[in-house]
């Protein structure tokens, strides 16, 4: 009797293992970050500050625990800040969340840029905005990459 109530307890054990396994995502995808927009919060004779809005967008079935974010700016290939923000948010399953990032940089990074600009060479101000999003419970960090124009003819009108 006892044999035959350590193979049920077994089988049963072996079931709910594999149900419980089968809820485990068997691959988790990366989300992905967009860039909403750039917003110019304060201009001095010695630094900008910069709010890059994001979002991130969940394509998975759980959610995901933002612990912090590494990023490098640039305009016109140039670097002008990098640092690390500790925003922490969660990005819902199946969803999407925003995430700001505030950036200061010093006016000597941007001179060439500035200068290119006023003196109507270029109107287009080429950004990218790259690092990585660091998961709660992820093995790595997660590498994003965005970037695009920033119109100054467009800016000015609006």
């Amino acid at each position: 009797m006892s044999k035959n109530l350590t193979r049920r307890f077994v089988i049963v054990s072996l079931c709910l293992l594999a149900g419980a396994c089968a809820s485990i995502p068997k691959k988790a995808l990366k989300p992905k970050v967009e860039l909403v927009s750039v917003v110019p919060l304060n201009i001095s004779l010695s630094e900008q500050k910069l709010r890059f809005n994001l979002n991130v967008v969940n394509p998975n079935s759980f959610e995901l625990p933002v612990e912090s974010v590494d990023f490098i700016a640039r305009f016109n290939d140039t670097d002008i800040a990098s640092g690390k923000s500790q925003q922490a948010t969660v990005i819902p399953a199946n969803g999407q969340a925003p995430l700001v990032l505030d950036v200061t940089a010093g006016i000597d990074r941007l001179t060439s840029t500035l200068q290119t600009l006023l003196q109507g060479q270029q109107l287009n101000l080429n950004y990218e905005l790259a690092g990585s999003v660091k998961i709660e419970n992820w093995a790595t960090p997660i590498p994003f990459n965005v970037s695009g124009m920033m119109d100054a003819d467009k800016n000015a009108e609006s």
